[in-house]
């Protein structure tokens, strides 16, 4: 028996005729269902952080939690400027993996001065959101007021 290089048998039988039968390669066949791949999406939906203004000073500032959409495979997930919680899991600072339906917080720590934002990104298969709290104004200092007041009336 022959092999041609394009992986084709060649027999020769009786009267000259050639048979060939082509060796099919791996991969083809069945199984797959005859679909289309679906194409791996770890971009989300855009999502937002509600900021929180009039905070205390110097305090551990949770954001609401938003929930992660729009992705069919794990993605990327990481923060800058504090930590983030995956469900109930523990805050962390470490960059991991975070998948579609899982509720994501972030939380860091206020400014300890009076009118003053800190702000917390996180970024998530390359879509990010700025979470932002802003501590309370502090007390007007310096103003002196009457120790009495007169009131006079007039007709």
């Amino acid at each position: 028996m022959e092999k041609s290089s394009l992986g084709i048998n060649m027999q020769r039988i009786k009267h000259g005729f050639v048979v060939m039968a082509v060796v099919l390669a791996a991969g083809c066949g069945g199984g797959g269902g005859g679909g289309a791949a679906t194409a791996t999406d770890t971009a989300p939906t855009a999502f937002s952080f509600t900021d929180q203004t009039g905070v205390a000073k110097s305090t551990a500032v949770t954001s609401a939690a938003i929930t992660i959409a729009g992705i069919n495979a794990a993605a990327t997930i990481a923060v800058t400027g504090g930590t983030y919680q995956i469900g109930s899991g523990s805050f962390t600072s470490t960059a991991g993996t975070v998948t579609t339906g899982q509720t994501v917080k972030v939380k860091h720590t206020s400014s300890s001065t009076g009118n003053t934002a800190v702000n917390t990104t996180l970024t998530v298969g390359g879509v990010s959101d700025i979470f932002t709290s802003t501590t309370v104004a502090d007390p007007i200092t310096g103003v002196a007021l009457p120790s009495e007041i007169d009131i006079v009336e007039t007709s």
